[in-house]
């Protein structure tokens, strides 16, 4: 398993001592049985495997997917371990034909040569046969990503698939299919817009959370209207980072991985017949699996100063006991300073974070800062990528930053912002374009504004060496705060370009409800009022991209700052070949390894008027000081 080019989706096999696990052994992902012996051999394999990727002839599954082959693409066991549900990966024969019209629209923005496939859903009998289900093409996103999601229920299988004829994200509807007689049925009313998965109760229902405010509801609901309601607690669940949930159905039994409401950390909640206990633990409990019975687990015990170690949990008592570390290296580190904290803005939202104090700190001291983001990612855990990305938070504490790690306001704090994120995962309002743009991006830079004058008024930090970095759904917030506010010195934006014009050919469901319709439309003003590239004029911070495909609203608003005479710099970093692209995630070691050198040298020249001498791309900093030539710097923020 260790020379195996991809491993995932291990799982022990119901009523046997073996497990089961998507591995490429060399003939791309499939199936295998592994024995209690150690012994591997193949399960399922689908020779006709599809290349998946940004790279030439492959099927794009998304930017972060490193580019691989696949044949098996998910699977699950029912209870007995008898039945095995499976999706498999397949080309789309005859591909190459005429087209019309909405086949059309989508090769607007292929950049690179491309494959059509289809997820096959299969069932395969106890007696080793095996029925197609279903076929969904791959623009089914609950399809691609979540095939394996289903529940066992009686001899119903129950799964998500995006509704038919959809072109926004986020409609879906459930299908029932019995397993005996082979009717599928549509179960009406089943839709979350908050998460792929179906998450099974210990009643043998749905569970999920809802409601908004400090406590959502905790209930289970079932196929026939029934609804059981297990209280209001302060976390939600179904998150893909969390522990995930398990069950033993005999017991009435579950332990749900958790993420706390506020500043988010990671737990466990154990539902039976006496109700729910949560565990509480001073650090995120993540990566855990549990015994049959559901009474002891080994989890992954981890925090923003805590590097990760293997610990033991009594379910029954909630104690939480050491077994080995992950890193002894890492452990060696007297670790930084890490405090939680809350902020609420002007507008009376809540944002979660973390101020990283640097190694050494002194009261009294202004010390430059950085604020880093990725939307939701500033959580209990120790160098996540969705996190800190190309962003070395503890480097750059190490270095004499405070780095101030925040979250987006989260959606369940209020009815009107969790109906804004709705309307952009639907693809549609309401509410309208103006109050999406208020509450999913100013409210955030507003947040970011009020945190930074908050330290500065503390004496923590330096209010005119103040820095902001985010990366993905970051990137969105970093290029609207330089459009939007006067407060940052120097920004770095991952790989985005979201909001920009040209991306509406990408990504028209999404852009929809952001600003009602397409660029060269009547709603051309909304893009002018809002759009980072058509309000570069409004920017004096010297923005870095970096970048994994150079796509064309990078480039937009690249041009823009430029035509601007906006100190800018767009560093494309590429694919392990001519045939692919770096990933969304930057998965090439010594591309992630140079953009994190360049931000910090970025950061460095702009900030601290640090020259770098070990900068990785030394010629540009010739580059920077014919920038910094003539710039006006932002006017000085407001004096605590």
């Amino acid at each position: 398993m260790l020379t195996a080019d991809m491993v995932k989706s291990l799982r022990p096999i119901p009523g046997t001592d073996d497990w089961s696990g998507l591995m490429d052994l060399g003939e791309g992902l499939q199936l295998y049985r592994i024995a209690a012996s150690g012994a591997i051999e193949p399960l399922l394999v689908n020779a006709d495997t599809v290349p998946v990727g940004r790279a030439d002839m492959s099927l794009a599954v998304g930017g972060g997917t490193v580019p691989h082959r696949i044949g098996v693409l998910a699977y699950d066991w029912a209870p007995d371990g008898r039945w095995l549900w499976y999706a498999l990966l397949k080309p789309v024969p005859n591909a190459r034909r005429i087209r019309f019209d909405e086949e059309v629209r989508p090769l607007q923005t292929r950049r690179r040569s491309s494959i059509e496939a289809e997820i096959e859903y299969h069932l395969r009998r106890p007696d080793g046969r095996s029925v197609k289900v279903m076929t969904r093409p791959s623009s089914d996103r609950m399809a691609l990503h979540a095939a394996g999601n289903i529940l066992w229920r009686g001899d119903e299988i129950q799964f998500r698939i995006e509704t038919p004829g959809s072109s926004a994200g986020g409609t879906y509807e459930v299908r029932g299919w019995n397993r005996l007689t082979g009717a599928m049925r549509t179960l009406a009313g089943e839709q979350d817009l908050q998460t792929l998965w179906i998450l099974r109760g210990p009643r043998g229902g749905t569970l999920g959370t809802t409601g908004t405010g400090d406590r959502l509801e905790l209930a289970e609901s079932f196929a026939d209207g029934r609804r059981y309601s297990y209280g209001r607690f302060g976390f939600t669940i179904g998150d893909l980072r969390s522990a995930g949930i398990s069950v033993n159905a005999e017991l009435h039994r579950a332990v749900l991985g958790t993420r706390s409401l506020g500043n988010p950390r990671y737990g466990l909640a154990i539902v039976d017949k006496r109700g729910v206990h949560e565990i509480r633990h001073d650090a995120s409990l993540t990566r855990c699996g549990f015994d049959a019975a559901l009474t002891v687990g080994v989890c992954v015990e981890e925090g923003m100063s805590r590097p990760p170690s293997l610990v033991q949990v009594d379910v029954a008592k909630g104690r939480v006991t050491p077994l080995v570390s992950v890193s002894p290296r890492h452990d060696e580190i007297a670790p930084l300073v890490a405090r939680p904290r809350i902020w609420r803005n002007r507008d009376g939202y809540r944002m979660a974070g973390y101020v990283v104090l640097p190694r050494g700190y002194r009261a009294g001291t202004r010390y430059p800062a950085i604020v880093v983001t990725h939307g939701g990612d500033a959580d209990d855990r120790f160098s996540e990528i969705g996190n800190q990305w190309n962003y070395p938070v503890q480097l750059l504490a190490e270095r004499g930053y405070v780095v101030l790690l925040l979250n987006d306001p989260w959606p369940q704090q209020s009815d009107e912002l969790m109906a804004a994120y709705n309307a952009w995962i639907r693809g549609s309002g309401p509410p309208g374009p103006a109050t999406l743009q208020r509450l999913l991006w100013i409210n955030g830079v507003r947040g970011f504004e009020d945190a930074v004058l908050d330290l500065a008024r503390e004496g923590l930090i330096d209010p005119d060496r103040v820095g902001i970095a985010g990366y993905s759904r970051g990137s969105q917030l970093v290029n609207v705060a330089v459009t939007q506010s006067k407060i940052f010195r120097a920004a770095s934006s991952g790989d985005g370009g979201f909001l920009e014009p040209t991306g509406y050919l990408y990504s028209a469901a999404s852009y929809d409800p952001v600003y009602g319709g397409g660029p060269l439309s009547e709603h051309i003003e909304a893009y002018r009022k809002f759009a980072p590239s058509l309000n570069a004029a409004k920017v004096c911070t010297p923005v870095l991209q970096q970048v994994a495909s150079a796509s064309p609203p990078q480039i937009e608003f690249y041009d823009a700052l430029r035509a601007a005479k906006v100190p800018t710099q767009i560093s494309y970093y590429p694919g392990a070949s001519a045939a692919s692209d770096e990933t969304h995630i930057f998965h090439i070691p010594s591309n992630r390894l140079l953009a994190m050198r360049e931000n910090i040298a970025w950061f460095d020249f702009w900030l601290r008027g640090i020259r770098d001498g070990d900068a990785p791309f030394p010629e540009r900093l010739a580059e920077w000081e014919q920038m910094a030539t003539g710039t006006q710097p932002c006017p000085s923020p407001v004096r605590p």
